[in-house]
């Protein structure tokens, strides 16, 4: 499996730019399956979870109002909390070092965007993370019992991730960058950078591509990224402007869209 060179600050947390998560991205897609880094296509996140990663899949409702998407277990525990609907409360149960939990909610037949996107930020954490808060039971020390993160057996990952869109990156806590970093390599293994430009490059030498409306190029785009990729129309908008192939200043409103689906 790959192996990525992480410079990580003394918590353990990764020190990585935007530019570097993308490598990285792409070195795991390549590594995982070299043709999706030839020809652009949908990533098989399950089959990477498991027959890359080795990670251990499992799927449970982690709250009683759908707080929380995804869970990723880094240390064998019986501290695992989830919501047992039929009872109407919240129980433990027991988790292997390396278990990706998905909210139950995310199975349903609308759910497959997010489904995905879920299990890229939860396999990110597990290749980024694991080091962070994953031990030796047999070697563990006192200092590390007083330390919260080795106390921390998993990472919860919520739903509204509004936050991480902000600029104020220097007063973030090492969750915080997790986070950040674990949506950034899930967009980044899932529509790697090399890829949607070669996508986006075919799309604009189309005929007559280039004298639509930068708004109408905008949406084609994304909508093209969105079904080669499988990803949401939101993710892909993201994407383009995270990579400078859409401005940041466009804002494809809900009226535009349906306008352009007309």
């Amino acid at each position: 499996m790959y192996v990525a060179e992480i410079v990580r600050k003394r918590s353990g947390v990764p020190v990585l730019s935007r530019k570097e998560i993308d490598i990285i991205g792409e070195n795991l897609v390549s590594d995982f399956n070299p043709d999706a880094m030839q020809t652009p296509q949908e990533i098989d996140i399950d089959l990477f979870v498991q027959d890359y990663l080795g990670a251990d899949q499992d799927f449970q409702y982690l709250s009683h109002c759908g707080v929380y998407l995804g869970m990723t277990v880094f240390n064998n525990t019986d501290k695992v909390p989830v919501y047992d609907p039929i009872q109407n409360r919240a129980e433990y149960i027991s988790a292997r070092a390396n278990t990706i939990i998905i909210d139950r909610t995310l199975l349903e037949e609308n759910q497959e965007h997010r489904y995905r996107f879920t299990m890229g930020h939860e396999a990110s954490h597990v290749f980024l993370h694991t080091p962070y808060f994953a031990y030796d039971p047999n070697q563990i020390t006192l200092m590390d019992l007083l330390s919260e993160r080795k106390e921390a057996a998993m990472i919860q990952c919520r739903v509204d991730t509004k936050k991480m869109n902000c600029e104020q990156q220097a007063v973030w806590t090492d969750k915080e960058w997790m986070e950040w970093q674990a949506n950034a390599l899930s967009s980044a293994i899932l529509m790697p950078k090399a890829m949607v430009h070669k996508l986006v490059r075919a799309l604009r030498q189309k005929p007559g591509f280039s004298q639509k409306k930068e708004i109408q190029r905008c949406y084609i785009e994304a909508d093209t990224v969105s079904q080669i990729f499988n990803v949401s129309f939101q993710a892909a908008t993201i994407r383009l402007k995270e990579l400078g192939i859409i401005r940041q200043e466009i804002c494809m409103t809900q009226q535009v869209l349906c306008f352009m689906r007309e």
